[in-house]
């Protein structure tokens, strides 16, 4: 799959939508990952058990106290994303990437 954002992209940040509601699957956002570093991930569909589409260790780290999300990058070869580093809690994603202004080639929406 082809990157939806590059290294030099602008982007714009929703922090205020996602702070009361949950991160929806396929959205792109922002989140601190490993070493407080901020990154920039698409959400994946929830795995259920017996999904062969992930590890069975990415299903079984979820917490009743507070929900955990697999994050991916749109570029498995060179990405590190859930299947370095594992589920991501809800408290570390805080920001929706809404809309690319820069460069002007790539301005719009992301989806």
């Amino acid at each position: 799959m082809e990157p939806t954002l590059h290294d030099g992209d602008r982007v714009i940040v929703d922090l205020w939508s996602i702070s009361r509601r949950a991160p929806q699957p396929r959205e792109v956002v922002v989140l601190r990952g490993p070493g407080d570093e901020e990154i920039v991930k698409r959400v994946a569909r929830d795995p259920y058990p017996g999904d062969a589409t992930y590890p069975s260790a990415w299903i079984a780290t979820t917490s009743a106290l507070e929900p955990s999300y697999v994050v991916l990058g749109d570029n498995p070869t060179a990405s590190s994303d859930s299947r370095t580093f594992g589920r991501i809690p809800r408290h570390r994603i805080f920001g929706r990437v809404i809309w690319r202004y820069w460069p002007p080639s790539g301005w719009g929406s992301i989806e």
